[in-house]
């Protein structure tokens, strides 16, 4: 993202970032009958902090170039905390994911509604 890409490329990036990220935590994970394991010493999970810091890099650009998206930076706030919180721990209850997952749906949810709108706009 730089000063001079139009809000929907933007938007488009932050969605495709935030599709990766949930596509490489279910990968990290190995899943039992009661939770989900994250091994935190785990390339798959290096990765997977590396991934998450630069969507939070890329999103503290969106954040500062679209101050008047509140609804997008409120959820995107709420998500790489959750996402922080949960892949930092070694055990992850069933519960814990499937509402991280669905958090992650209305996002894209979002994002995409967002770039409908702008694209109407063009």
């Amino acid at each position: 993202m730089d000063e001079y890409s139009p809000r929907y490329y933007d938007t488009a990036e932050l969605k495709y970032l935030c599709d990766s990220l949930n596509n490489d935590a279910i990968l990290s994970l190995h899943k039992t009958k009661t939770h989900w394991i994250n091994d935190l010493s785990s390339q798959q999970s290096t990765n997977l902090n590396e991934l998450i810091e630069h969507v939070a890099a890329f999103f503290w650009k969106f954040k500062i170039k679209y101050p008047s998206e509140r609804l997008v930076i409120s959820l995107v706030d709420e998500y790489l905390d959750e996402t922080y919180n949960l892949f930092g721990s070694p055990l992850i209850t069933l519960n814990e994911f499937s509402d991280w997952q669905k958090m992650n749906t209305h996002l894209i949810d979002e994002l995409n509604n967002d770039l409908k709108c702008s694209v109407a706009k063009l």
